[in-house]
């Protein structure tokens, strides 16, 4: 037994919140978008995720506010918003300045581990992250950022590269079972993360034997998406991963069981942002729309009783709120600690901010620039980062977001209210909405920008030049 929770979390990139089983068909008060009233329109399979629901706290409304990964995983950590952390784009490095979860839980007597995607330590993104660049994690085995899901490599040391075979996740469940062995021989509290990176694209990476649960004659895709041979196809891929991944947790949770540390351990299951995958058009994140922005949240263990809560739980809440749930203060510019609404059944957040702070890479290349917004349990909006309102949703009445009530001029009223409560939020939150060369300026970050720009964009690069100057991008 250990002297206080444990805490295991699985992060399993770009999964997005509408694709869990557990949601079913069910008509959701307060998040409908997941599922249309009295009718089944997921086919994914998440068993293993569905026990952990059924058994704790399933969050119809996680939310990752800045719905990209390297800002996302830094709010998550930081409990902060991207204009306070500093990571405003991806390849960006995280300060080791802020508090973060696991320094905090580091300083408390924690063993602390992180298994896989780390994708806040800088370029190159094949290396080694080093103890400076993860602040507060003891252990580390993974690489910066790597999305070669099949015979791959991952690092344990500033020159130790491993290469393995088959399918990543299975890998690295091997890892996180070892870390957790030696935990519990050791004893004391522990905190990991295994950050999975499917069901991250390339989709196609799904090993052959792990797509067949998911016939491609009975596939289906949602009314906000093309339905096309192409889309149902990538459709089955994309369930097929998050089908692999929650057997995954399944092995975890087993593990956990059969070390005696289940009774003792909170685990969380989530991830940084979720994908378009064609829905409106678009694909992959950094735009307002639900399948962007709304991710699973599910956390399950000792004082988290089993419930569906009403209302949000953002990732930047996520760390205020396990600190909480484990009598540690809380840390965070932004997020809030939602532990004693959890043990008291109680609902969450009724709103939380919303945006892309730095518009760059796929988001940019399909004309998403910088924007703010929120979400309620009952609509989304966003305006563009010059001030003009953009896309407004009445998500109870409109669950596939296919009305926009911003072009509506019937709803000017609607529109304007939310324009004006969106104005208190940024206020309340110290987002001045700065221009992104202004705001890259403020961080210090304009040399890591132009290298990220160099390393990654080519011909297509948008360099910055030194403060003072015009920068040659605007939107």
């Amino acid at each position: 037994m250990t002297t206080a929770p444990n805490v295991v979390m699985v992060l399993a990139d770009q999964w997005r919140g509408q694709d869990q089983g557990w949601l079913g068909g069910a008509d959701l008060p307060a998040f409908r978008t997941c599922a249309s009233p009295g009718a089944r329109t997921s086919q994914v399979r998440t068993p293993n995720l569905d026990r952990l629901a059924a058994g704790g706290a399933a969050v119809a409304g996680g939310l990752a506010s800045s719905p990209v990964c390297g800002p996302s995983r830094a709010g998550l950590l930081t409990g902060s918003l991207p204009h306070q952390h500093g990571v405003v784009a991806n390849d960006l490095p995280l300060s080791p300045e802020p508090a973060t979860l696991a320094t905090a839980l580091s300083a408390a007597g924690y063993r602390t581990g992180w298994i896989g995607k780390w994708h806040l330590a800088g370029l190159p993104r094949d290396k080694w992250v080093p103890p400076a660049a993860r602040p507060g994690i003891g252990y580390y085995a993974g690489v910066d950022c790597s999305h070669q899901h099949v015979d791959g490599h991952y690092y344990t040391g500033p020159g130790d590269r491993v290469a393995f075979t088959g399918y990543e996740p299975q890998t690295q469940t091997g890892l996180a079972l070892d870390f957790l062995a030696g935990a519990e021989r050791d004893g004391g509290p522990f905190f990991l993360t295994i950050s999975y990176n499917p069901p991250h694209d390339p989709y196609d990476s799904v090993p052959a034997h792990l797509r067949t649960g998911y016939p491609a004659d009975r596939m289906t895709v949602p009314p906000n998406t093309p339905d096309t041979p192409a889309q149902r196809e990538l459709q089955r891929l994309y369930w097929s991963a998050i089908t692999a991944v929650d057997t995954e947790l399944g092995r975890v949770v087993a593990g956990l069981d059969r070390l005696g540390l289940r009774g003792d351990t909170i685990v969380v299951v989530t991830s940084d942002h979720g994908d378009l995958l064609g829905a409106h058009g678009l694909r992959a994140k950094q735009s307002p729309y639900a399948e962007a922005v709304r991710v699973p949240m599910v956390i399950n263990g000792p004082g988290v009783p089993a419930y569906r809560p009403d209302g949000l739980l953002g990732l930047t809440d996520l760390a205020p709120t396990l600190l909480g749930l484990l009598g540690l203060p809380p840390i965070g510019a932004y997020g809030r600690d939602l532990s004693d609404r959890l043990r008291s059944r109680g609902p969450l957040r009724e709103e939380l901010l919303i945006g892309n702070w730095v518009s760059f890479d796929n988001g940019y290349d399909q004309g998403i620039g910088e924007w703010r917004g929120f979400v309620t349990g009952e609509l989304t909006y966003a305006r563009k980062a010059g001030g003009r309102p953009w896309l407004l949703f009445d998500d109870q009445a409109d669950p596939w977001q296919l009305r926009n009530l911003a072009a509506d001029p019937a709803s000017a009223g609607r529109v304007a209210e939310a324009d004006a409560r969106l104005t208190e939020l940024l206020a309340e939150a110290g987002d001045a909405v700065l221009p992104a060369e202004r705001l890259l300026a403020e961080l210090n970050l304009i040399d890591d920008w132009n290298a990220r720009e160099s390393a990654l964009r080519g011909d297509r690069a948008r360099p910055l030049p030194a403060p003072g100057r015009r920068p040659p991008f605007e939107e």
